[in-house]
């Protein structure tokens, strides 16, 4: 019996042989996405639903994952149920992947029986949450992916095109606008460096990111995006609305709003405004109301705090909660079509001066040429005229 067990599970789990060969060598093979985390939602939602047991549900959605490592961790899960562990705590031990709102909705729907209403809110959460999440990364990547476009047509120009019109003028030896030099020069200089200039890039690309991986240096990082204009404004109203909606979430379920909040805190990932959001759970465990401990914080406007306070005052503050993280979803897609409306255009004109620039310092001297040749013929012309 035991062996038909061993077979059992060498044959239904995810091991190495369904494991890709890519997965060895790729460090980020293993990172399981929002996206992933939705469908694997969804997925159990469904077979719980349909009166599906969760050791056959976790047996099945062991082998629909895309990555090796859910499905790694989704069997173990089964295998733990099966044993005897409850399933929060089985999410709880891979808190890296489901975090902690994930497992303590688990639990409540686990205790209460309405594991499937439970599945259903959190898919619906995810949902919120990647959409608003891809809006606010297209809107922060979008200037980037510009300038890398203008970047490569400047330095096209300037390592390609540039250099044949330098040569061009150094046949006719003449004396060059002062513009014209200095992008003649600036090409010359970027054409004999651009091995260290590149390796100069990488090694800051790396330095900054082992910075980043501190304790300090998280911190540092995070003051600086919060003060960026615009888009600093437009990360801070980004959490406000992820905290908004994962605190109505917990405290609709049941969850007592101490806990709730210190649950909506751990899936705050700028350190600045989760040392904040953390003053205030101090502060409400004194016995301050909630809207006026955040407050204090200013990371929300007065018209959210005030419509907690109602929520507090009237007993639904689940509600009111859930009406301010659709505010700020409001204001970030608000935010996000001013800035691309505005970004474009702007790009635009300074990819065209750059250009213009350049163009102009090339033809510049050969706009003189032209003139001393023109010059030079009308006055090989008049001579005989004169004699």
């Amino acid at each position: 019996m035991a062996e038909n067990q061993n077979e059992e599970v060498r044959v239904e789990g995810p091991g190495d042989e369904n494991r890709s060969i890519f997965s060895y060598v790729n460090p980020f093979y293993g990172h399981i996405g929002l996206g992933e985390k939705l469908l694997f939602t969804k997925y159990f939602a469904t077979l719980t639903r349909a009166g599906i047991s969760v050791l056959r549900s976790m047996g099945t959605l062991s082998r629909q994952m895309k990555t090796w490592r859910f499905r790694k961790v989704i069997w173990d899960t089964k295998v733990d149920v099966e044993g005897g562990m409850p399933l929060h705590v089985c999410f709880k031990r891979n808190e890296d992947i489901f975090g902690l709102l994930y497992s303590n909705l688990i639990k409540v729907g686990e205790e209460s029986g309405r594991l499937y209403n439970v599945l259903e809110r959190l898919s619906a959460l995810l949902e919120r949450q990647i959409a608003i999440r891809r809006r606010v990364i297209g809107a922060m990547t979008y200037p980037l992916i510009i300038s890398f476009v203008a970047l490569g047509v400047v330095l096209f120009l300037m390592l390609f095109v540039i250099p044949q019109f330098a040569n061009l003028f150094q046949q006719f030896g003449q004396e060059l606008p002062w513009i014209t030099q200095v992008v003649i020069d600036t090409s010359s200089f970027l054409g004999n460096n651009v091995l260290n200039i590149l390796a100069a890039g990488l090694a800051f690309v790396v330095v900054m990111y082992q910075i980043g991986q501190t304790t300090r240096g998280h911190y540092a990082f995070d003051w600086i995006r919060l003060r960026i204009p615009v888009f600093g404004s437009l990360s801070q109203k980004y959490i406000v609305a992820l905290y908004s909606r994962n605190l109505a979430t917990l405290f609709e379920s049941g969850i007592n709003i101490i806990t709730a909040m210190k649950i909506s805190n751990e899936a705050i990932e700028n350190y600045i405004i989760r040392d904040s959001l953390q003053d205030v759970v101090k502060e409400v465990e004194g016995g301050i109301p909630i809207a006026r401990a955040l407050a204090k914080i200013n990371i929300m406007p007065e018209l959210s705090t005030q419509m907690i306070e109602v929520g507090e005052e009237s007993g639904n503050l689940d509600e009111m909660l859930e009406k301010v993280a659709e505010f700020y979803e409001d204001e970030i897609n608000f935010l996000i079509d001013q800035i691309t409306a505005l970004v474009e255009p702007a790009f635009i004109v300074v990819i065209g001066v750059i250009v213009g620039i350049i163009v102009l310092a090339m033809y510049l001297p050969i706009f003189r040429m032209a003139r001393v040749v023109t010059g030079g013929s009308t006055a090989g012309g008049a001579l005989p005229g004169a004699m």
